[in-house]
């Protein structure tokens, strides 16, 4: 999403709201083991600090995956701040900041870095979840099987069987 910024540019100290709602289509190349919903909301402001251009706002964003222990379908949602800094091309050697050009912002690349680090890296329905048994793979969380444990799944592991007795 672009974002013009002509009237806060030249102006130390003016800012201008920013409201979005819609998709992030760039995130469908980052992760395709999780779907997100076509409903991000941001809303924020970019103000002019002395040149930098400072966006901080809140982003909500709703998506639907698969638990890593019992492959459910979990729908989550999450509300995210977001405090990010951009600089004129001209300034570009800062390391921790954005660029822009001209009078025009792109907030999208932003969002989805922000989108993309409050990702949980284990996704799961629930923190007592069971899982799937190893051996018949039902899942554990809704009822239990008969299944034999003692019984080693992989032969190369047989060794390994009594190294706790």
């Amino acid at each position: 999403m672009r974002v013009n910024v002509s009237d806060i540019v030249k102006t130390e100290g003016a800012g201008i709201d920013v409201n979005y709602y819609g998709d992030l289509s760039g995130l469908r190349e980052f992760d395709n083991s999780v779907d997100f919903k076509p409903s991000f909301k941001f809303t924020g402001r970019i103000v002019n600090l002395g040149g930098l251009l400072k966006l901080s706002g809140e982003l909500h964003f709703e998506f639907v995956a698969d638990c890593l222990r019992c492959l459910e379908r979990i729908e989550t949602v999450m509300d995210i701040e977001v405090k990010e800094v951009f600089v004129e091309v001209i300034d570009s050697d800062e390391a921790d900041a954005y660029i822009y050009e001209g009078n025009v912002v792109d907030i999208e690349k932003p969002l989805i870095d922000n989108i993309l680090l409050a990702m949980p890296t284990k996704i799961i329905c629930s923190d007592d979840c069971k899982g799937l048994c190893k051996h018949c793979g039902a899942n554990l969380n809704f009822k239990n099987c008969n299944c034999d444990e003692s019984k080693i799944v992989d032969s190369r592991m047989e060794i390994l069987k009594d190294f706790f007795k």
